[in-house]
């Protein structure tokens, strides 16, 4: 039997491609970066969550909450299970009942262990604090690794609770401030240790140090034709999480990493997002 390679498995889940330019060149470092340390996060509880503290953006979301709650139902905590206390792969949300989004890096390490059948994906959509139980929606198959973007579909069995996935918006409004929907994991260590408690020192973290579902706010620093800059604050674990517009209720873009030149975290644009499903479409 053939031995597939990771390059012959990411070829293998390629679509046809519009003829858009290469992404803007940047370097990664694997993990999500805290630029911003305040406001803080805000932790998800049975499926909605408290206002910040901060005067200047508890009327924003407010606002929001009604969008904000609708959309969290769509967003899962991406695990390996044959990985143990290391399963947490990061963050993936709905885009139809049966599809999931989620970065290109969460899953390409995974490809060939997939192929063969040797390890598997899930989605955890009620990974929240306090949760009862988990929601566990198995990953059939890989649909589509994006060879320019840090981008990728996965096919999915549907949610318990029914859910139509998240629609992606095609235009942005620099102006607005928005927020990412993500798992950040435990990182003490890693960042200076006041702000880092501040933030995250409520501790909820699961025993092996996997994020719950977490409301990061922030704002666009810049956009491109492939590229989205924010601020928002995020860990390890956030890569693949939703950027939503908190004026419209809109989702513009995913979430994927850290520009350590820039110091700020990066989205793949909601208009990439949504052409790379038109063509995975047409072609299912």
């Amino acid at each position: 039997m053939q031995t597939m390679t990771s390059q012959d498995t990411l070829e293998s889940h390629e679509v046809g491609l519009s003829t858009a330019a290469p992404a803007q060149t940047v370097e990664l470092s694997g993990l999500e970066l805290v630029s911003q340390w305040f406001p803080c996060p805000l932790t998800v509880r049975a499926g909605t969550f408290s206002l910040p503290p901060e005067p200047a953006w508890q009327d924003v979301v407010r606002a929001a909450r009604p969008q904000l709650e609708a959309m969290l139902r769509a967003v899962g905590r991406l695990e390996c299970p044959e990985l143990g206390p290391l399963m947490q792969c990061g963050t993936a949300w709905l885009v139809s009942a049966d599809v999931a989004v989620t970065n290109r890096h969460n899953i390409l390490f995974l490809l060939d262990d997939l192929q063969r059948g040797t390890r598997t994906l899930r989605l955890d959509l009620s990974a929240e604090a306090d949760a009862p139980a988990a929601e566990h929606c198995a990953v059939r198959r890989v649909l589509y690794v994006d060879p320019i973007h840090d981008l990728a579909f996965v096919q999915v069995d549907p949610p318990r609770t029914s859910h139509a996935g998240l629609g992606v918006v095609g235009s942005i409004f620099a102006a607005h401030p928005v927020a990412v929907i993500g798992f950040p994991a435990h990182a003490e260590g890693g960042y200076p240790e006041a702000e880092y408690k501040h933030c995250f020192g409520d501790g909820w973290f699961d025993r092996d140090g996997r994020g719950f579902k977490r409301i990061s706010l922030g704002r666009l620093v810049s956009t491109s034709v492939a590229l989205l800059e924010h601020d928002c604050t995020t860990l390890g674990g956030s890569s693949g999480g939703v950027i939503v517009d908190l004026v419209r209720g809109a989702v513009i873009g995913l979430n994927y990493g850290e520009s350590r030149d820039r110091r700020l975290n990066l989205g793949v644009p909601g208009w990439v997002v949504r052409e790379r499903l038109a063509q995975l479409e047409r072609l299912r």
